[in-house]
């Protein structure tokens, strides 16, 4: 549904409106920065509303969507909840359901992702279901609404990452990320990592960052597809109203969006910028090293992908122990197939920075959620990390203990 006002005057209104609730509650400061950074934070965690509504300022959710907030599936901008209930089902928000094809495009009937939740009057996609088979997550689409998938559509099961600190990656420059690739492991160690590349729109390639395969580059992309795929809402990267509702989804297509004009979207640049700032500003939690246990996690070859720090481009170095570089980890931990740019079984890098906090709050580790602790997630390990996990089974149990505890605590 359009609306006649411009989108510049509601994209202030919801500037103005974040700005009046911070002060009012003494949370901003004098500087622009972090008053900016304040107000994204205040969007992150607001919950949408669908469209047409009376608080104009944050309707346009849906039609199909998984969450309300961003902070429903990153709370305090950490992991999402990963527990299953008895049935099989995502007892939390945090598990979603990715849906692809070996060429990296979308399911033709349900897109990109199986949304399970919708608006009145619009199909719910379907319900997401998973069978546990010797401790792998086993991820199937149940309840469809709009008939079967496609056979040639794969399904995955993907955990909302821990954003805190993941700003930071940003100041690692491309050539300091493909510094550390060694695809044909001229050193011999069995690390073969190699960096993704992106095509971008002004010709060239850009090197990703972000996502369990590296698939963007920028916050600002990674937000943009969140903001589409988990909320239904249109930013200037993605100016679809409609989220991921696909041409056969007519009543989705159909429905009541908070678009104020044709190709304006229902999220304008100014509130991703300001969300995008939140997110660079945010800490990895401090964590204090144990010379014992960084010793331990250098000899057992952890540190040769899960690298402690990364140099920047300014500021201090860039601490949350990854390379970002994809490594192929074997079959246990493979999508049934892989896309353009990464195969079935290689992964980014994944930081360790902030998983003392996804344990605390009970939440599974590896890129399902399948993993209980750091030991069960090291056991998963194989491919280029298959001598690593060698090397830690066979410490001395005390010592093997001290490693567990050291990666629990960062």
């Amino acid at each position: 549904m359009r609306r006649a006002a411009g989108s510049s005057r509601r994209g202030w209104l919801r500037l103005a409106m974040c700005v009046a609730l911070l002060s009012a509650a003494g949370a901003v400061s004098a500087d622009d920065t972090r008053l900016d950074a304040a107000i994204g934070k205040a969007l992150f965690e607001r919950p949408w509303v669908p469209a047409p509504s009376s608080t104009r300022a944050n309707d346009g959710l849906g039609p199909l969507f998984d969450a309300r907030s961003c902070s429903a599936c990153h709370p305090g901008a950490g992991r999402g909840a990963t527990a299953l209930d008895a049935h099989g089902r995502p007892e939390g928000l945090g598990l979603v359901l990715s849906l692809f094809r070996a060429d990296g495009g979308p399911d033709p009937t349900y897109g990109h992702r199986l949304e399970t939740m919708t608006l009145p009057g619009v199909p719910v996609e379907g319900m997401i279901g998973v069978t546990v088979e010797e401790g792998r997550r086993v991820p199937h689409a149940d309840m469809l609404g709009y008939g079967a998938l496609d056979p040639a559509t794969h399904v995955s099961l993907r955990v909302a990452p821990d954003l805190r600190g993941r700003g930071g990656l940003e100041r690692v420059s491309d050539a300091a990320i493909l510094a550390l690739e060694d695809p044909d492991d001229r050193d011999g160690d069995g690390v073969r990592g190699r960096a993704r590349r992106l095509a971008v729109s002004e010709g060239g390639s850009s090197i990703g960052r972000f996502g369990w395969k590296a698939s963007h580059a920028t916050i600002e992309s990674q937000s943009s597809e969140a903001f589409s795929l988990d909320l239904g809402l249109s930013t200037p990267l993605r100016l679809e109203p409609w989220g991921d509702c696909t041409k056969v989804q007519t009543q989705c297509r159909n429905a009541p969006h908070g678009r104020e004009g044709e190709g304006e979207p229902e999220i304008t640049g100014a509130i991703v910028d300001r969300i995008v700032l939140y997110l660079r500003a945010l800490k990895a939690p401090a964590t204090q090293t144990e010379p014992r246990a960084a010793a331990l996690f250098a000899a057992t070859g952890c540190a040769a992908c899960h690298r402690p720090s990364l140099p920047a481009t300014s500021g201090a170095d860039v601490s949350l122990y990854t390379d970002v570089l994809l490594h192929d980890l074997g079959p246990g931990l493979a999508d049934t197939s892989g896309v353009p740019g990464a195969g079935a079984s290689e992964w980014r890098t994944a930081p360790l920075a902030g998983i003392s906090g996804a344990l605390a709050h009970g939440a599974g580790l590896l890129h399902d959620g399948r993993a209980a602790n750091v030991a069960e997630a090291v056991r998963w390990h194989d491919g280029e990390a298959a001598g690593a996990r060698t090397r830690f089974e066979a410490l001395e149990a005390r010592d093997r203990q001290t490693l567990v505890d050291f990666v629990s605590s960062l």
